[in-house]
């Protein structure tokens, strides 16, 4: 979001006037990821008839505590004061991480550890929950989504019609599944595939999206100030759990993330649907961050 504009201070003592206490709500909204455990602020501009007792006066000491290192927290953004130059410069510091991409090597090193745990599988096969699944765990949530896929059949390079990806679609998604079944157990019942250029659209695109979820669940600038191994690590996650799951079912482990206690993230890091191998291997990332 753009600078936070004051006309008058906010807090303790302040003016309080609606228009400076919504953009006061706002901005720290915006920076929730640096005044954890705070949840999102109703931007109502108020703070009721005992200002020391608001979420948002709780909100803007522990911001002044945290990140201004203010010893004795007052409660109060005076405008253009220290607690509103700190607010702006965070603001703009996520701003700018969250248009900046991880880097080129970093995204090397993250397709080339994503296929090897992910598979790199040409044809459609169902993971060990059942999901039908292609390429580098892209998952295939209804044949809607298969048919917008650009399957090839495997013996003439030919371009599949809708009919063939429906039909295959289908008999796939009825065949058995669990870890005992590999993906490859379902190529001799496949005609279809997808080229290697494909599957690497696809990688490309998961990584964006992933990208931007995780800097929504840890905010941009937090996210960006990650070691690459922590970042590699949360990439990992999100790619075999999601981000609904990551955000709501690893209490722990996000709270440590946003502590920066990264070896204690670590312990909270363990997936029951994994090898023992892919969870050493996050295990170790997040261990062994510097």
């Amino acid at each position: 979001m753009p600078a936070m504009k004051l006309i008058q201070s906010v807090g303790i003592g302040g003016a309080n006037k609606p228009g400076d206490v919504k953009a006061v709500q706002t901005a720290l909204n915006s920076l929730l990821s640096l005044i954890a455990p705070t949840r999102k602020l109703t931007v109502d501009g108020r703070l009721g008839s005992r200002p020391e007792n608001s979420k948002t006066v709780a909100a803007i000491k522990l911001f002044q505590s945290k990140v201004v290192n203010m010893v004795r927290p007052d409660g109060k953004i005076d405008p253009n004061g220290r607690t509103h130059r700190k607010i702006n410069e965070k603001l703009a510091s996520a701003v700018t991480a969250a248009v900046v991409p991880i880097s080129g090597n970093l995204k090397t090193t993250l397709k080339r550890n994503v296929k090897a745990y992910e598979g790199n599988i040409p044809h459609m096969y169902l993971d060990t929950l059942g999901f039908l699944t292609v390429g580098v765990g892209h998952l295939l949530k209804d044949v809607e989504a298969a048919k917008k896929v650009p399957f090839i059949v495997r013996d003439t390079g030919v371009k599949a019609s809708i009919q063939q990806i429906e039909g295959e679609f289908k008999s796939i998604k009825a065949m058995p599944w669990g870890k005992k079944y590999e993906a490859t157990y379902y190529k001799p019942f496949t005609t279809l595939v997808i080229s290697e250029a494909v599957r690497e659209a696809q990688v490309e695109h998961h990584i964006k999206t992933f990208e931007s979820e995780l800097k929504t669940i840890y905010g941009a600038s937090e996210f960006a100030s990650y070691p690459d191994d922590v970042k590699l690590a949360l990439f990992d996650l999100i790619f075999n759990l999601g981000m609904p799951r990551l955000k709501d079912t690893f209490p722990n482990f996000n709270r440590h993330m946003k502590a920066h206690d990264f070896k204690k993230a670590a312990i909270e890091s363990n997936r029951k649907d994994v090898s023992a191998e892919r969870n050493t291997y996050v295990r170790n990332l997040l261990a062994n961050a510097k």
